[in-house]
């Protein structure tokens, strides 16, 4: 017999871990932006925060930094 233990991500999958875990940190990054935008009175559209919170999600997917395991 073989013992073999490890770790199973919730979301099924390791890549659905890695997006999940990517998006939100984007959404902290770009939402802090936003919050700074709108006290200049510069605020954007949902849309334009969303498009820039899928985009600095995949930036982050690529870069694939140490923290985001955290």
């Amino acid at each position: 017999m073989e013992l073999v233990y490890g770790f199973v991500p919730k979301d099924g999958t390791l890549n659905a871990l890695i997006d999940r875990k990517a998006r939100e940190l984007a959404e902290k990054i770009v939402l802090r932006a936003s919050r700074n935008m709108r006290l200049e009175a510069q605020e954007n559209s949902p849309e334009r925060i969303e498009k820039a919170i899928v985009e600095r999600a995949e930036e982050v997917r690529r870069e694939m930094p140490k923290y985001l395991s955290d």
